[in-house]
């Protein structure tokens, strides 16, 4: 019988992060997936780094987005020299304006909670707005805010990236594995799937929407399911828009490199459910088109949908539920965003056999102090 160190269960961002991180350790890494690397919410995410779009007051949550935010710059040249791919860190800056008019209010509270820890955030009046979006932006007396250090990769390379990363580490990978049941044992797990089963001293779940099932009996209280999200790449040649727009409906704009633009997301709940329907499409449309008049103008390239995992009040749980069987769940638009400085959290606890200080809020049991709120 071959004993694994770790056995990760799920090669999205998250449980590629912390292979990387355990294979500066000499740590003998495996990590099963039921699919393909990556292929689902990792590969698909818009790529928003948005450590201070997402949150509206203190929580231990937030500052471990920015943490994990701030490694991105590094993170992203140590992928380049390493396996010669360019994750597109694109300094882009994030602009956050209300949809409705009651979400005016919102975003005055939210600058003002974020202004305590970034005095470069901007209440921008019309002449700003339009100097920063180069006047492409229907404003109609809305309220934006500006974010100028919430910035941006492609999520689809930086998924690839972190693959062949940990190709290269000689993590081992077993692809179309579907996980049936995980088996304690006297030491260790006995992780049984459709291709046999594997041995590891620890477990770490990191299955994305498909992780509850897993680890049910733990995670009960917690709800944790799939979002659906739906996204559009479009093309456009001359509008000139380089700057990250966010709604307060969820509708976003993003600017990527040879002038197009992604636009998201819908949120259908408990939906797990492939491609894209004609009511997300033309909703998104029509939200980006209003927001930027010129979009309608633009040539659709491509159309997808993800499974985002979401937990009950949008509260996180990075927990070790049983002795050396951990889950990493709940963080719902956030993954990318949190991948790096969760990889290494968990990497520490796993060495160490401590719960790292910044984990200390994402036991199951802990309070909805940390919840999201958009």
């Amino acid at each position: 019988m071959h004993m694994y160190d770790v056995i990760i269960i799920g090669s999205g961002v998250m449980g590629m992060s912390v292979a990387r991180a355990l294979s500066e350790h000499s740590v003998h890494v495996a990590i099963i997936d039921r699919d393909i690397p990556g292929m689902h919410a990792s590969y698909k995410a818009g790529g928003m780094l948005g450590a201070q779009n997402e949150f509206t007051q203190e929580s231990a949550l937030y500052h471990i987005a920015r943490k994990s935010q701030q490694m991105f710059p590094t993170l992203a040249s140590e992928l380049l020299d390493e396996v010669a791919l360019d994750i597109e860190y694109l300094n882009s800056g994030l602009i956050k304006i209300n949809a409705s008019k009651a979400d005016a209010h919102d975003i005055q509270l939210q600058y003002q909670f974020l202004k305590q820890y970034n005095d470069q955030i901007e209440l921008l009046t019309d002449s700003r707005l339009c100097e920063l979006t180069n006047d492409k932006v229907m404003n109609n007396g809305k309220q934006a805010m500006y974010i100028p250090d919430d910035h941006q990769v492609n999520a689809n390379r930086y998924t690839k990236a972190l693959l062949e990363s940990i190709k290269r580490r000689n993590v081992e990978r077993c692809y179309h594995t579907e996980v049936h049941h995980i088996e304690s044992l006297k030491q260790g797990y006995k992780v049984k799937t459709q291709n046999g089963s594997f041995y590891g001293k620890k477990v770490i779940v990191a299955g994305g929407a498909w992780s509850g099932r897993l680890v049910s009996p733990h995670l009960q209280s917690h709800n944790v399911t799939g979002v659906k999200g739906e996204a559009l790449l479009v093309e456009h040649p001359t509008l000139n828009l380089n700057t990250t727009l966010f709604m307060t409906n969820g509708c976003y704009i993003i600017p990527k490199l040879q002038h197009r633009y992604m636009i998201g997301a819908t949120s259908y709940f408990d939906d797990y459910s492939v491609g894209v329907s004609s009511v997300g499409r033309d909703w998104l449309l029509h939200q980006a088109s209003t927001i930027v008049p010129q979009l309608k103008d633009s040539q659709m390239l491509h159309e997808w949908s993800g499974i985002r995992p979401y937990s009950k009040e949008e509260r996180s749980v990075m927990d070790e539920v049983a002795q050396d069987l951990f889950v990493i769940t709940g963080h719902y638009r956030n993954g990318i965003l949190l991948s790096p400085y969760i990889g290494a959290l968990m990497c520490e606890w796993l060495l160490t056999g401590q719960r790292p200080e910044d984990l200390q809020d994402f036991r199951i049991e802990r309070s909805v102090d940390n919840a999201m709120h958009y």
